[in-house]
């Protein structure tokens, strides 16, 4: 009973960090990008402070549970079932990606994000005509937060096959 709790939470947490991340990254960002410069630049930035402790709550919970539900709840309990089974393997593929996938979250994409969207220089340009150096920041943003899409196209693959 505790095990199906947990697998319930781990998922919750996996929705909202997964989805959470997504929408903003492929519904609300879009959106975004109609409004005027400087209502985009203060909404994104006060949105992604807000979202962002939320987002590496969830992606933090989603680990330590899928650690849970391997070990404690599951069917490790060595080191050996980690290098010797298919899903140990496997299992340990997904706490390195979902690791992986979260530090970068949080230590370099939200990083680079809050020096765009502070960076004043780089939008008083764009208002001003000048919206290559912004644009050409925000495609950078986008490519390294597609790190973060790549790690949870890994992490549900890696889940199917558990």
């Amino acid at each position: 009973m505790i095990r199906e709790i947990l697998l319930v939470i781990h998922i919750f947490l996996a929705c909202i960090w997964v989805g959470g991340i997504l929408f903003v990254g492929w519904g609300v960002y879009p959106a975004a990008a109609k409004m005027k410069l400087h209502v985009q630049r203060k909404f994104l930035l006060s949105l992604m402070k807000h979202v962002h402790h939320l987002f590496t709550l969830a992606g933090f919970g989603v680990i330590l549970s899928g650690i849970l539900l391997g070990t404690v709840f599951g069917p490790i309990h060595s080191i050996d079932m980690l290098w010797h089974t298919a899903y140990g393997k496997t299992w340990l593929a997904a706490l390195i990606t979902g690791s992986i996938t979260l530090f970068w979250g949080v230590c370099i994409g939200y990083r680079e994000m809050k020096l765009i969207f502070t960076d004043i220089f780089l939008w008083r340009e764009a208002a001003n005509g000048n919206k290559k150096p912004l644009y050409r920041e925000l495609i950078r943003l986008a490519a390294l937060e597609s790190v973060e899409a790549v790690g949870f196209t890994v992490l549900i693959i890696l889940m199917v096959a558990l």
